[in-house]
């Protein structure tokens, strides 16, 4: 069996539209000096019928040099980014068709205004590449399954989804928790039957990052005039399209015990991050600010 020393299969393929790109420089506590550059891409795609277009956030990083002294390639390939056209300067029809090659996705956890760790991911990538016009946001992934369950909405109905809660082998036995959705009713109905907790599986699907506009006229009292009251619903998603048709064989697979200590380690880093969040809202009287955007409470292709 597999064990923490195993990195999982973590396989993202973007292309898309450049809309924005900024960067900034420093140096590692070594003294090394990196770049780093955060870049918006807009990507539409079909799937289940149906044209999305989402606009994906992406990060990259790197050192100029690599251990041995020589270039980085990565380091490059930040500097190429900074010749490319993006929407936000050149308009949107001037904009670069990239490709990010080198691109995995992570947790991203940070400590909510109520002190409770909200799960989040995050996309970071190594290359950057002009690229024709082939608009796809997708993953390839081996995961080990922590809980399956059907999705609620805030009243506690049922809302014809599905949830695979997973858990990624990374880098150095990190364990990354990450929510999947299944929307597909007939791939919904195959997983309930034949997918089952503690099994690896690989998955595919697509990146969803949207936003939408939620008008509420919605109010306690008996008389006058509603005045409408618009909020934006961001929507960061993964969406489960295809996957195994069941758990794989034990060469392949995930050993439980192993997985259990990773997620005892997680634990641990998941409530000192609690503690560093309650330090810096006592030292400013203001709780931590999140890093990324809360994910919705807890998606076969064609």
């Amino acid at each position: 069996m597999k064990t923490l020393a195993d990195e999982s299969l973590n396989k993202i393929n973007l292309v898309g539209k450049l809309l924005d790109a900024t960067f900034d420089t420093g140096k590692t506590q070594a003294g090394a000096p990196y770049e780093r550059a955060r870049l918006t891409v807009r990507v539409t795609q079909t799937y289940g019928g149906k044209e999305e277009t989402s606009e994906i956030p992406v990060s990259m990083f790197a050192t100029q040099f690599t251990k041995k002294g020589g270039t980085n390639p990565a380091y490059k390939s930040i500097q190429d980014l900074k010749g490319m056209r993006t929407a936000q300067e050149d308009g949107y029809d001037e904009a670069d068709v990239i490709s990010l090659t080198g691109t995995t996705i992570s947790e991203n956890a940070y400590v909510s205004k109520s002190g409770r760790v909200v799960d989040g991911w995050q996309l970071r990538a190594s290359f950057v590449n002009k690229a024709k016009l082939n608009s796809v946001g997708s993953f390839n992934l081996d995961i080990y399954i922590l809980g399956m369950k059907p999705e609620e909405d805030r009243d506690g109905d049922t809302t014809g989804r599905f949830i695979v809660r997973g858990a990624l082998v990374t880098y150095g036995g990190k364990l990354d928790v990450i929510d999947f959705i299944v929307e597909d009713p007939a791939a919904v109905e195959f997983i309930e039957n034949n997918w089952e907790v503690d099994q690896t599986v690989n998955i595919k699907g697509r990146i969803r990052v949207t936003s939408s506009e939620v008008v509420s006229e919605k109010s306690e009292s008996s008389w006058g005039e509603d005045i409408p009251e618009t909020t934006t619903r961001y929507i960061r998603e993964l969406i489960i399209t295809k996957g195994d048709d069941q758990g794989k064989d034990e060469e392949f697979a995930y050993d439980p015990v192993e997985i259990k200590k990773g997620l005892n380690a997680r634990k641990a880093l998941m409530e000192q991050l609690q503690i560093d969040a309650q330090g810096k809202g006592k030292s400013s009287g203001k709780a931590a600010a999140p890093t990324a955007k809360a994910k919705p409470n807890y998606g076969w292709e064609e």
